[in-house]
């Protein structure tokens, strides 16, 4: 009786726990703060400037589809979101497209399937782990990909600014400083105003052209770039002015970043000591005495326990990470 009644408390106690962090996610992602504001009156600036329209969902399907061989096309109706698969892949910078992404999941996954069968796995497990490992390290690949180049971009974004308001005090148009970025600044920089020139000479306005680079980004540096071209081009005035102080808040915030950086490193190694430290202690009892420490991996109650444990180590880190996530 007293084993049922452990039993139940602690499921009861991984449920509650899975609610408070499930209710904790969900009051931030709703009321959201500083940045969920700074996102949303950047896309209402977005709609009253931007005349572009977005591509059919149809018609992206078909292209997608289109050249694709049957394997391909099982593999993709298999993925959801593919429009957010593509805008992720677009801002990683990678020229792979949806169809060979679709591809890389299905060839990891059944590798992962076949080393746990390989391992002794039972057959659900393996089919679990193949899914979440062989969806899920190509999804972290290309979001690590994508914060190494917004990363990169923030920093020669501010040099491209100058060599603009240069060009401008030259005399030049705006378009001819565009290109002169292009040609100038490296990668990734100077990739995206090279696809912003490109699409000007196939015809594209340029605000529609600056529009769809900064869907492609999602930057909000960039986006107040844009606002700042279209707001200059309704109501006049000095662009060169406009840009040139532009630049210098964009470096302001850039070094505030790298303070606020600085002075949040004491607590993200405080956090990962404390995260990596039980994982260590773990590694030691199992070496010294591997009979007591494979009870955790055996015993029902030890893995309730466990499993307990590393729910409140990821509330504990989930909490620190937003303590010390300021947006400038």
């Amino acid at each position: 009786m007293e084993a049922v009644n452990i039993n139940v408390i602690l499921i009861a106690g991984g449920l509650a726990l899975l609610i408070l962090i499930f209710g904790i996610y969900l009051v931030m992602e709703t009321f959201g703060g500083p940045r969920k504001i700074t996102k949303d009156r950047l896309t209402k600036m977005k709609g009253r400037f931007s005349g572009s329209k977005k591509e059919n969902d149809h018609a992206r399907a078909i292209r997608s589809l289109k050249g694709s061989g049957a394997a391909e096309n099982a593999l993709l109706s298999l993925l959801p979101r593919k429009e957010a698969i593509e805008k992720r892949l677009s801002r990683a910078g990678y020229a792979t497209d949806i169809n060979r992404y679709a591809l890389v999941i299905g060839g990891l996954s059944l590798l992962i399937l076949m080393l746990g069968l390989l391992a002794g796995a039972k057959f659900g497990l393996a089919i679990l782990t193949a899914i979440a490992l062989g969806a899920g390290l190509p999804h972290m690949w290309v979001g690590r990909a994508i914060n190494k180049r917004r990363e990169k971009f923030i920093k020669q974004f501010p040099e491209a600014l100058d060599l603009m308001v240069r060009g401008l005090k030259s005399g030049l148009p705006v378009n001819e400083c565009i290109i002169n970025v292009s040609k100038e600044v490296t990668a990734p920089t100077g990739t995206e105003f090279t696809r912003v020139s490109d699409e000007m000479k196939l015809g594209k306005t340029l605000e529609d052209a600056l529009w769809e680079a900064s869907d492609r980004l999602e930057i909000n540096d960039f986006k107040f770039f844009v606002i700042s071209l279209s707001v200059q081009r309704e109501t006049g005035g000095n662009l060169g002015e406009t840009l040139e102080n532009l630049s210098k808040i964009l470096r302001s915030r850039q070094g505030m970043k790298l303070k606020i950086r600085a002075m949040s490193s004491e607590a993200k190694a405080s956090a990962w000591i404390v995260g990596v430290l039980p994982f260590l202690m773990l590694g030691l009892i199992m070496t010294l005495n591997y009979d007591y420490g494979i009870i955790l991996f055996t015993h029902p109650k030890a893995i309730m326990a466990g499993i307990g444990g590393l729910l409140w180590m990821a509330l504990g880190i989930f909490v620190m990470k937003q303590m010390i996530n300021f947006e400038v």
